[in-house]
């Protein structure tokens, strides 16, 4: 499914940034692959060769992956090569498979890499064996202080997340509704990159866990296509 613009031409909103994914690997000069070990979960490994791109999907495939030692991989895309802007509008359309233990996030990092920031607008950690719900939070201070909402909804269906970045505002949509509203002073004012990611988590990280016996074999987040907006562009 192509994804389709319906800005009006009084929208704050145009259009910088769009994939359908509709060729058989992604263009480096749109995204980068994540390599290596995750930040903060040593139960994580991420692998550019399971980033696939078939069909009109991009998929981020989580196996046991026998070139790693049976160890559970996971994959992950950057943004970075083609878009870093202050503010802006993004929307994602996904999927996730149901799978204890890989958690699948949207979000926004920083350009310059100093964490935090960091805006999560689509979270599920596996934590449990269903993907019955989405957490979106924003992370700010050197203490990594958040403020999260949640949204429940069959997430391993087809859905549209999203988030309007505005100066000291962010406004969370789901297929095209706003779902949650935040407005604090803490919301970032620098540039930053979209990512999209999945990972096995941490034995003993009750928030994100890593796999167990009931876990599937494959566990894929699957993305139709995604769309970015700068903000107060004429």
């Amino acid at each position: 499914m192509n994804a389709v613009t319906t800005t009006s031409p009084t929208s704050p909103w145009t259009l910088v940034f769009q994939d359908d994914f509709n060729g058989t690997d992604l263009n480096p000069a749109s995204w980068g692959k994540y390599s290596g070990q995750p930040g903060g979960d040593p139960g994580g490994w991420w692998d550019p060769s399971h980033v696939v791109v078939a069909n009109g999907l991009l998929e981020l495939q989580s196996y046991q992956d026998p070139l790693f030692g049976n160890r559970w991989v996971s994959s992950g895309v950057s943004s970075a090569p083609a878009l870093k802007q202050t503010y802006g509008k993004y929307e994602v359309r996904f999927r996730v498979d149901a799978g204890y233990g890989i958690n699948a996030v949207i979000l926004l990092w920083p350009a310059n890499e100093l964490w935090p920031p960091e805006i999560d607008f689509a979270e599920n950690g596996g934590e449990n064996s269903t993907r019955d719900h989405m957490t979106a939070t924003l992370h700010y201070g050197a203490s990594d202080s958040q403020i999260e909402s949640t949204v429940n909804g069959d997430f391993t269906q087809w859905h549209v997340m999203g988030v309007e970045w505005t100066p000291g505002k962010l406004v969370y949509t789901l297929d095209g509704q706003p779902w949650s509203t935040l407005t604090n002073s803490n919301v970032p004012s620098t540039p930053m990159e979209m990512d999209l990611q999945s990972e096995a988590g941490t034995c003993g990280d009750s928030w994100a866990p890593c796999p167990d016996a009931t876990t599937p074999a494959m566990v894929k987040m699957q993305v139709d296509w995604v769309k970015a907006y700068a903000y107060g562009r004429s």
